[in-house]
């Protein structure tokens, strides 16, 4: 088997691993395109989850304790991803894994979303509040 020494993806590219037929995957995937769908790798997404309408990452979410809203303070932001789907865009925030961004409003998704970019860009630290419904609804960065 060959390994890829390239960029999975670049600008306005599509991953060969995310094509399945003629229907994409609209979730980002951080497993060699080899092991997707194989009963080996115990990251492959559920079956159940390619083609839904507002897919995410492909790595599992931690569920939060119902009805808590925590801040984490002194992150990085390492990775950003979104897909042209309204409000459906994630952040990979380091020891963390990923997040999306909250899609209560178009204005809330941008100002999140051009906030993270920045603080991805920069380096900054990130301090941000999560709700219990897993996403990011408040972001400070420092």
């Amino acid at each position: 088997m060959k390994t890829e020494k390239k960029p999975k993806t670049g600008p306005g590219e599509i991953p060969g691993s995310a094509v399945k037929g003629k229907s994409e995957m609209s979730m980002p995937i951080e497993i060699p395109p080899a092991t997707i769908g194989s009963k080996e790798s115990p990251e492959a997404p559920a079956p159940s989850m390619a083609g839904i309408g507002d897919a995410g990452p492909s790595m599992q979410l931690m569920q939060g304790v119902a009805g808590i809203a925590a801040w984490v303070n002194n992150k990085q932001i390492t990775s950003l991803w979104s897909l042209n789907q309204n409000r459906n865009s994630w952040v990979g925030i380091s020891g963390i894994g990923w997040r999306k961004l909250a899609n209560n409003s178009d204005s809330a998704i941008m100002a999140l979303t051009i906030l993270s970019a920045h603080a991805r860009e920069k380096g900054s630290v990130v301090n941000y509040r999560e709700e219990n419904d897993g996403m990011i609804h408040e972001m400070y960065v420092w």
